[in-house]
């Protein structure tokens, strides 16, 4: 919180249940920053993408949630309607090793900050992401 921006307690009960529950609910969960920019809140429900998939079928569904991600993307991007909000996206991304052949997963977290978003906006994410990766023991490289 060195940027003076909580992190709501509901980011935390998400992140526990994303992380513990090895993403048997959702293969994405994504944070932004409130519009007040006081508070670190999850994102609209339509950017918490499900998981319904594990295995072989999992590594096809994770490129489905890629595009679904580049999608809603586009969607925000091109209505000027809608603020171009920063978000961190944590996802569940299945994989194949190429060594061996297994089956295997591991968490991503990605930022993004589009260049459309206003000064605040950026400023305030590029600030507050240590504070969430901190707060929810996330290892990440900010």
């Amino acid at each position: 919180m060195s940027s003076g921006v909580a992190i709501d307690p509901s980011c935390n009960e998400m992140w526990e249940d994303f992380h513990l529950g090895k993403v048997n609910k959702r293969r994405v969960i994504t944070f932004r920053i409130n519009d007040a920019f006081n508070s670190i809140i999850p994102d609209a429900d339509k950017w918490q993408l499900p998981q319904t998939k594990t295995g072989e079928e999992g590594i096809e569904e994770t490129k489905e949630t890629i595009q679904q991600l580049k999608q809603l993307i586009a969607d925000e991007m091109g209505d000027d309607s809608v603020p171009n909000l920063p978000r961190w996206f944590i996802m569940y991304f299945d994989y194949k090793m190429e060594t061996d052949g297994r089956l295997t997963g591991k968490e991503l977290m990605v930022k993004w900050c589009p260049e459309q978003s206003k000064i605040k906006s950026k400023m305030t994410f590029a600030s507050s992401a240590k504070g969430l990766t901190d707060n929810l023991n996330v290892s990440a490289t900010c």
